[in-house]
């Protein structure tokens, strides 16, 4: 948990920066639908007003001070039959998703509905108050996820980042706005690799929270992992065998918190694979989507069941889930000169192996959690709170290829205590 406190100290910077400038013409670059859901909004932008350039070296040169660029999280992702689902893992609070339609015009190639994760100042502004100031106008550029019109779904999750490993530092594209290049300007999984092979991609999210990025992008034939081996671009590639979509290896498509080239290369939850990739996160959630994969390409119905099985608190804190292999935390627990540990407090305790390890930090920590969450959270009155440190399913989003549309449930507590729910919200392109 302690890689996150930077990013709850960024929430404290961002407020500073952001509310003290002038608001500009909302309607030179976006309109506002009628409609709402719960603290989210669906927003169309002025493609002829929007510079993707001017927007990536925006965010390039001021991404340690903006929160939004930090709203990647512990996310989960497949991909199966006609559907591209992902989960995205942040703060709780009292919003949810700013939609984002992107039409066709200027610099922008295809037209894409998108999520811009509403945990932050400015898209609480959006949210609440319907007004955008300063170069908020470039919010587009760093949605999480989204669909185009050539049905070219995209998610960004994170990756922590071992301290002392190699990372690309002076790319000309900024991690954040890969999901918007990609979207703008690809027609096919393919053309997608070949637009990210010609830019370098900095891990910028290093800075923020000791985090790299990866990507899953499908279409209507395949499904590719883009990630970062040190300087090197690597591609993991899933076809179709009939069943679902796997990788040469025969790993199903699925993409949480850890390298799928590692796992392609060691195999999943080896000793091997913890050697080589020692802060793999998303295990747990990982193996769960895989015990429940076949099951993902029937409907969207079947896709949002495999979702809420890897909720981050599945339904809003009633069940208490949480996921060991979250507190991938290099200060915490891993492997030295003197062999695999972890400390409970300032005491270290050394293990046999990196399950040992993880486990053991886990138990340690997570008394302290739970206790500061029945102190702090159990109290509460309204489960929709702004600024608390507990996590939740901040969207769950199920993208249909074919129909080039998605199906969005903004966060879990959506959903009511009873577990009862309205019908996910339903976006469309442009």
């Amino acid at each position: 948990m302690k890689r996150y406190l930077k990013i709850a100290a960024t929430l404290i910077t961002a407020t500073c920066l952001f509310s003290c400038r002038e608001e500009v013409d909302k309607t030179e670059y976006y309109t506002f639908s009628e409609t709402s859901h719960d603290n989210t909004a669906e927003v169309t932008w002025n493609p002829e007003d929007f510079d993707f350039d001017t927007a990536n070296a925006y965010y390039t040169e001021n991404f340690s001070e903006l929160i939004e660029s930090g709203n990647v999280g512990a996310c989960s992702s497949w991909r199966n039959g006609n559907y591209h689902g992902r989960n995205l893992d942040w703060l709780q609070g009292d919003f949810g998703c700013l939609i984002i339609k992107m039409p066709k015009g200027g610099r922008v190639k295809h037209s894409s509905v998108a999520l811009l994760n509403a945990v932050s100042v400015i898209n609480r502004q959006f949210l609440k108050e319907g007004r955008v100031t300063g170069n908020d106008k470039y919010l587009p550029a760093v949605v999480v996820d989204g669909i185009n019109d050539a049905g070219v779904a995209i998610n960004i999750n994170i990756v922590p980042h071992v301290a002392g490993t190699p990372y690309i530092q002076d790319g000309d594209l900024t991690s954040q706005c890969v999901v918007r290049y990609v979207l703008d300007n690809a027609g096919s999984v393919d053309e997608a690799i070949k637009l990210l092979e010609g830019r370098r991609i900095s891990q910028d999210l290093i800075a923020l929270a000791d985090d790299e990025t990866h990507y899953m992008i499908s279409d209507k034939h395949s499904t590719a992992v883009v990630e970062f081996d040190g300087y090197d671009m690597v591609v993991t590639r899933f076809e179709s065998n009939g069943n679902g979509y796997y990788s040469p290896e025969g790993n199903p498509a699925i993409m949480t918190n850890m390298y799928d080239y590692a796992i392609e290369r060691w195999g999943f939850k080896t000793q091997e694979l913890f050697e080589n990739h020692p802060l793999a996160m998303g295990v747990e959630r990982w193996e769960t989507i895989r015990n429940q994969y076949d099951k993902a390409a029937a409907s969207v119905d079947s896709n949002i069941g495999i979702a809420k099985s890897v909720w981050y608190f599945q339904n809003f804190m009633v069940d208490k889930a949480l996921w060991y292999s979250e507190n991938a935390i290099p200060s915490s627990y891993g492997k030295d000169a003197a062999g695999w540990y972890y400390m409970d407090d300032e005491e270290r305790v050394s293990c046999n192996d990196h399950f040992s390890a993880q486990n053991g930090y886990w138990k340690a920590a997570m008394e302290k959690y739970w206790s500061d969450y029945d102190t702090i959270y159990g109290v509460l009155p309204d489960p929709h709170v702004e600024d608390n440190p507990f996590w939740e399913t901040s969207h769950t989003v199920i993208y249909d290829l074919d129909a080039k549309k998605g199906y969005l449930i903004p966060f879990e507590n959506y959903y009511s205590k009873d577990r009862s729910h309205p019908a996910p919200i339903e976006i469309t392109l442009p």
